[in-house]
């Protein structure tokens, strides 16, 4: 790389703002040779060169960023009491918005003179729109979100979910499995969940399937949940599943996600004589997969908590560890149906889940939580950002030459 990088930050939230100054300031002490900058995104509209922007700015096509927000706010409990009249105006109002923020961005990244861009997720209506500014202007991102495993965080030069970079491969994973790895790593990583363990309530059936709920507004569900539209759907998905199997249909049990605001009061009621299809608010999420026959989910981060715990795992949405082997995949309610008559012969393969765990643990994933963000954890996360950095730059040499 020659002369001078200038890596930007762009931070929505205080605490990422707090954080990425630490980071920044971490680099420019271990490579001199790079330039950083954070940009807070609520004083950005304050340099009125944006207004320079406007006219790229409203030929950029963000309809499906607006959609996407759209179909979060429809999922979400106030959403779901608006009247159909109120979304065509919603729409309108947040277009224009989706505009405007792209000319403040747009303007604020050519200003700092950016030329790789460090975003925090990357998948909400603000970071997106800062994305697409970013990519207007040829300038990279890089992306961070919590650690998909304790004590971890993640950096990602590709996206984060479904859209991160880890393979999908199982041969990629089973290549490594031939190098030596901790043996009991997995273990390890289990050890904040399994610690929670405890006997079986009594309430519970004998043997279940756990599919826990997750927030209705989530990315996770909006964006990558192509055949289950929200939890209501999820349980109606099922419901009609024990219609058609019947007898053979095993008993399952949800757990409503705690931080999501939708009131699942009238659901429960509804099927609180329901032969198979059970609720429970009170057992801990930990204990819930202990005793479990197996998990089922969209792609929630519970799937990768079963993975540890070795359950077998069927996914019900786009996830990045729906890799074959080591879970089960139902796209569909007829490979649902399929699945729930295979799960209990079908194995995971026990050298393909100790190749993932060790390739998320020890290549993937940066050591050390972000919230707590000490020297150690600084220093590992400004070197891993470099390094993707200068790959980056690398094939974009090549691909020049």
């Amino acid at each position: 790389m020659n002369g001078n990088m200038n890596i930007v930050f762009f931070a929505a939230r205080k605490l990422h703002k707090e954080y990425f100054s630490k980071l920044a300031q971490q680099i420019r002490q271990q490579s001199p040779q790079y330039s950083t900058a954070v940009l807070w995104h609520k004083s950005l509209w304050q340099n009125l060169a944006w207004l320079a922007c406007l006219f790229p700015a409203f030929n950029a096509d963000l309809s499906s960023l607006v959609e996407d927000h759209i179909h979060e706010k429809q999922n979400s409990r106030k959403g779901r009491l608006r009247q159909a009249s109120y979304w065509p105006i919603f729409r309108a109002i947040k277009s224009f918005e989706a505009h405007i923020l792209f000319a403040i961005y747009y303007s604020a990244f050519k200003a700092s003179k950016a030329q790789q861009l460090v975003i925090w997720n990357g998948l909400k209506f603000r970071q997106c729109i800062a994305i697409a500014a970013a990519e207007a202007q040829s300038i990279n991102c890089l992306y961070m979100e919590n650690g998909l495993l304790p004590g971890k965080t993640t950096l990602d030069g590709q996206g984060i979910n479904y859209r991160n970079s880890v393979p999908r491969s199982a041969e990629f994973f089973l290549n490594l499995s031939k190098t030596s790895f901790t043996t009991d790593l997995i273990d390890q990583l289990a050890k904040p969940l399994s610690d929670q363990f405890n006997s079986k309530p009594s309430h519970l059936p004998e043997r279940y399937i756990f599919i826990p709920f997750q927030v209705n507004t989530d990315s996770q569900v909006i964006l990558f949940s192509p055949w289950i539209k929200d939890m209501l759907d999820l349980v109606n998905q099922l419901n009609q599943v024990s219609q058609i199997l019947g007898d053979k249909m095993p008993h399952v049990v949800f757990k409503p996600h705690p931080a999501c605001d939708q009131n699942y009061d009238g659901l429960m009621n509804q099927y609180k004589q329901h032969d198979k299809l059970h609720f429970d608010t009170q057992t801990p999420t930990p204990v819930l997969i202990q005793h479990a026959d197996a998990v089922a989910t969209i792609n929630s981060t519970v799937g990768i908590e079963s993975l540890l715990l070795n359950k077998k795992l069927i996914t019900l949405g786009q996830a990045f560890y729906a890799i074959a082997g080591l879970t089960l995949t139902a796209d569909d309610q007829t490979s649902l149906i399929k699945q729930l008559q295979t799960v209990e012969s079908w194995q995971c393969d026990q050298a393909l889940r100790t190749a993932f765990f060790n390739y998320l643990a020890s290549s993937y994933q940066v050591d050390g939580r972000w919230q707590d963000a000490n020297s150690e954890h600084l220093s590992v996360c400004a070197k891993q950002l470099i390094s993707l950095i200068e790959a980056t730059d690398s094939l974009n040499s090549k691909a020049l030459n």
